[in-house]
C-alpha cells in the first residue's frame, strides 16, 4: 500500500511578512541570542510551527529579516532611477533622499546595531547584505550615471566609482551620528539639506 505523501503547507506571503515584522521587533529589542523562536512567534502573533513552516531556523529568519529591510531600500532607489525626470539635480536629490530616509529609519538603525554585534557569528551575512544591496544599488546608480555621461549631461568617466562617491557624500556625518546615537531621528528638512549638499558637491565635480 503506497505511503501518502506529506503535503507541504501552503505558504502565505502575508504571513511571511507578519513573521518578519515580529522577528525584526524581537531581534532589535533582545538581540540574536535572547530572541527565541517562541518570542518571535509571540511578537508575530503566530504559532511556533508557522514560523518553522516559513523559515528553517532562527539563523535563516535573522538573515531574512535583514535582507527584507534592505530589499525595500533597493526597490525605492530603483523606482526613482527607472523614471528620471530629466532634471539631473532633482533626480539625484530624489535618489539621495530615498537612500537616507531608508538608512536612518529606526528599524534599519536598530537592525544595523544587531548585525554589528553579531558580525563574528554571521560573517556570511555581511557579504550577502553587501551583494544584495550595496553592489546592486551601486550598479543601478552606475547605469544611470553612464546614461548621463553618454548623453552629455555629466562627465562621469568611472560610473561605478562615482555612484559609490555620491552615496557616501549623502551619508557624511548624519548616518554615523544616528548609528552611534549621537543625534536623534533627523527631520525631513535635515535629510534634504544633507542630500542637497551632496548633490551640489557631486555636480561640481561632474558637470560636463
Amino acid at each position: 500500500m503506497p505511503v501518502p505523501r506529506t503535503r507541504t503547507p501552503e505558504l502565505s506571503p502575508a504571513k511571511r511578512e507578519q513573521i518578519l515584522e515580529g522577528a525584526r521587533r524581537a531581534f532589535t529589542e533582545f538581540g540574536f541570542e535572547r530572541a527565541t523562536v517562541d518570542l518571535i512567534a509571540s511578537r508575530a502573533g503566530v504559532s511556533k510551527a508557522t514560523v518553522y513552516n516559513h523559515f528553517r531556523d532562527k539563523r535563516a529568519l535573522f538573515c531574512a529579516a535583514l535582507l527584507d529591510v534592505t530589499a525595500t531600500l533597493r526597490r525605492r532607489i530603483d523606482e526613482v532611477l527607472a523614471a528620471p525626470t530629466g532634471d539631473v539635480e532633482l533626480d539625484l536629490q530624489r535618489v539621495g533622499e530615498q537612500f537616507l530616509e531608508a538608512v536612518v529609519a529606526p528599524a534599519a538603525l536598530a537592525l544595523h546595531r544587531v548585525l554589528v554585534a553579531e558580525a563574528d557569528r554571521f560573517p556570511e551575512l555581511g557579504k550577502a547584505l553587501y551583494q544584495h544591496v550595496a553592489c546592486t544599488m551601486k550598479e543601478s546608480m552606475a547605469t544611470y550615471l553612464r546614461r548621463l555621461h553618454d548623453g552629455g549631461a555629466l562627465r562621469v568617466e568611472d560610473p561605478e566609482l562615482a555612484s559609490r562617491q555620491f552615496l557616501a557624500l549623502c551619508q557624511v556625518d548624519i548616518v554615523v551620528q544616528c548609528q552611534l546615537g549621537v543625534v536623534g531621528q533627523p527631520t525631513l528638512r535635515e535629510l534634504r539639506a544633507s542630500v542637497a549638499n551632496a548633490v551640489r558637491t557631486f555636480l561640481r565635480a561632474h558637470r560636463a
